[in-house]
């Protein structure tokens, strides 16, 4: 797959789901500038420290979508007080999911579904302002994910992706950073 740092066409050439997974490492790499879904050039701040984990998730399967460090009294974009709890949230081939299933440590919970289910009730919090939840992780919105690849890459690539399962790794425990990154870390070593 040939294309410049500007151009979202690598994500036009992938063929395969494993395809889809470099391509996010290069824009974890800042190497492609887009994201399907994302609208931005690059990852949060926030998440500049889960970059090393966010890239052998994808080189062992696992395509993420979504993630945040674990915090507590930060300031909210509306000056409430916010709290998060550390997540990610993809795509993630049989064996990846094997593989972050295996010796789950206490306080971690492992949601996977089929990416076709769409159930956004189940999960649970991992973001709070004030007394309002305002972030939701662990839900099936496989569809919802999905439909961002069907636009910005190949139909096969989106097929491909369609046979993996939309997982969500969460720590229970607010302001706990070390558990989950360490977990993936160690289970997902090449």
């Amino acid at each position: 797959m040939g294309s410049t740092r500007n151009s979202p066409s690598a994500w036009r050439e992938a063929q395969t789901a494993e395809d889809l997974c470099a391509c996010a490492l290069g824009f974890l790499a800042g190497e492609l500038l887009s994201f399907p879904g994302w609208g931005a050039p690059n990852l949060d701040e926030e998440s500049d420290t889960l970059v090393p984990t966010l890239k052998r998730c994808c080189q062992a399967g696992f395509l993420t979508v979504a993630s945040q460090p674990a915090g507590t009294e930060l300031p909210g974009a509306d000056g409430r007080m916010e709290r998060r709890r550390a997540f990610v949230t993809g795509f993630a081939s049989t064996h990846a999911l094997e593989h972050m299933g295996r010796e789950l440590p206490d306080g971690l919970v492992l949601f996977a579904h089929e990416s076709s289910m769409l159930d956004l009730e189940c999960g649970m919090v991992v973001g709070e302002r004030g007394d309002d939840a305002f972030l939701l992780a662990g839900g099936a919105a496989g569809p919802l994910e999905l439909d961002f690849f069907r636009e910005e890459s190949t139909v096969q690539a989106a097929q491909d992706l369609a046979s993996w399962s939309f997982v969500s790794l969460i720590d229970e425990n607010w302001n706990r950073d070390d558990r989950l990154w360490s977990h993936l870390d160690r289970v997902l070593a090449p």
